[in-house]
This record gives C-alpha cells, structure tokens and sequence, in this order.
C-alpha cells in the first residue's frame, strides 16, 4: 500500500488534549456542535430556571462539559477492557455524535468483543447510579424537578441506552455481531450484523422523515423538527458506518472490498488497523 493510500484511509483527527491511562484523548473540531447542542440543552433545563442568566449560562456550558467527561468515562472503559485483551488502543476521539474509541486490532473472540462492547454501557449506567446517588444527598427535598447531578444521570442512562441500540459498530450492534458469532463465522456475523444496523438506520430517517412531515398537518409547535433532523443524521451515519466497518471488519468476505479503512466516525468502538507491509509483521 502506498503512502498516499495509507493517507486517503487514515480517518479524520483532532487535537490532543490529555492522556487518561496513556491513551490519547483527542477532541475532533466538530465536537464543538455537541458542546453547543448539549449546553444549550442544559440552560433550556427546567432545573436552572431559578438562577439569573448569567448563572445559566455558566451552569450549561459546565453541563455540556460534564456529559463530554461522561462520554469519555464510557469510551475509556471500552479502551481499558481492550487492553485486558491485549489489543491495541489507538486514541480515544470526542466528536459530534458522542466518542469513538479507537482501537488496532479486533477482538480475537466472540466473548472478548461482548466484553468490550457492553464495558461502555455499564459504565454509564454505573455513572448514573453514581449521580443520582449524589443529587439524593445534595438535593434530598426535590419532589419533582432535578438538579444538575440529576439531570446529568440521565443523560448517562441515556447514553447507555443509545449505545446499545443494535446498529453496527455501535456498542449493540457489536453485542449482536459477538452472539452471531459464537455461533457461527465472524465474517457471516458481521454481515448480519451490518444489515441489521442498516435497516436501523433506514428505519431511523424515514422516522424522522415522517415527523418533520406530520408537525404541521397536525399543527403543533413543539420544535420537534430540529430532534427529527438529528434523528436523520444520526440514521444517514449508522447507515454509512455500518457498511464501512463491514468492509473494513469482514474483509475476508470476496465482495466487500479490500477493509482500507474508513473515514466515517460513530459512537463505540472503531477498529483502526495498522497500515499493511509487504515483508513481516511488527506487533
């Protein structure tokens, strides 16, 4: 493979701006969109309503950074399971849909890949638990409205129940390609697994497709055009991801390319392998 192919096939990266466990934590310049998305969601909350605007606005942009923390929570656990397996973690990348974790190599087993997937998740949940243990203790006279910690444990279990949507190479849709796997070939998995995230993802924009449509004939105004669109996007990225990361993860298969990579990011694990040599194999 040519330098100039190795270049075409190395995916889009940002700056670094730590190195948790000595994994590198790099921040792609999209990301921004996520922190503007989140704080804005943040200051709109109900809970800090009660505080003078510029009080909010601090209070958001610190919401929008606490989820990105949270996000790397989940990815690092991804990342240090891997490592138990002995593979390689490239980066961890925080982007516009949420954190990719980047890893060399692919799980050698059924088991191994089930452990890494579902290592996020359970991150998040227990992150969850965690904050709302913490909004109890701080807050332990709310009836109804949450806090910030509150709001922020949410969002976790959220994260958690999105990453497990089985949509390849989301978190489920790796816990999907991992069962098939046990029992039978990677490669017949994997094209399963693509399909199902496919059809997901098909599912997902004709879903949003359908609400941007329906708002107006049924006259509401709740703003639920912008959710739609993200839906959409969202849909438009599994759906171009999932084939991508067929190709790059069942390239045994004759017809699904030669796996040079893929410049299509999405949250969970992306397997990221060392460009090919002609003489010998350094691991």
């Amino acid at each position: 493979m040519s330098s100039q192919s190795q270049r075409r096939a190395r995916p889009a990266t940002g700056r670094t701006i730590a190195r948790p466990f000595g994994i590198e934590l790099q921040i792609h310049p999209s990301w921004i969109i996520s922190l503007v998305v989140l704080s804005y969601a943040g200051y709109s909350s109900a809970g800090f309503e009660s505080h003078s605007t510029s009080t909010r606005l601090l209070l958001a942009v610190a919401f929008g950074l606490s989820i990105a923390a949270s996000i790397v929570v989940h990815e690092l656990s991804h990342s240090l399971v891997a490592r138990v397996y002995k593979l390689p973690v490239k980066r961890i990348t925080l982007f516009a849909l949420g954190g990719v974790s980047q890893i060399e190599k692919e799980a050698g087993t059924p088991g191994s890949e089930f452990a890494i997937a579902l290592a996020g998740p359970l991150a998040s949940v227990l992150l969850a638990a965690i904050l709302g243990g913490v909004e109890k203790v701080l807050h332990s006279d709310h009836t109804s409205r949450l806090g910030f910690w509150g709001d922020l444990g949410y969002v976790n279990v959220y994260l958690a129940l999105f990453n497990l949507i089985p949509a390849f190479p989301m978190d489920g849709g790796r816990l999907l390609r991992s069962t098939l796997w046990a029992f039978g070939s990677r490669a017949r998995a994997t094209r399963w697994a693509v399909r199902v995230g496919r059809t997901f993802a098909v599912l997902a924009m004709a879903g949003g497709a359908v609400l941007i449509v329906a708002e107006p004939l049924v006259g509401a105004n709740s703003n639920g055009s912008f959710g739609a669109l993200w839906i959409i996007l969202i849909g438009f990225f599994i759906y171009n991801a999932a084939g991508a990361a067929g190709r790059l993860e069942g390239s045994d298969r004759p017809n699904e390319g030669t796996g040079d990579g893929s410049a299509v990011m999405l949250p969970g694990v992306q397997t990221m392998p060392r460009p090919r040599v002609d003489v010998g194999d350094r691991r």
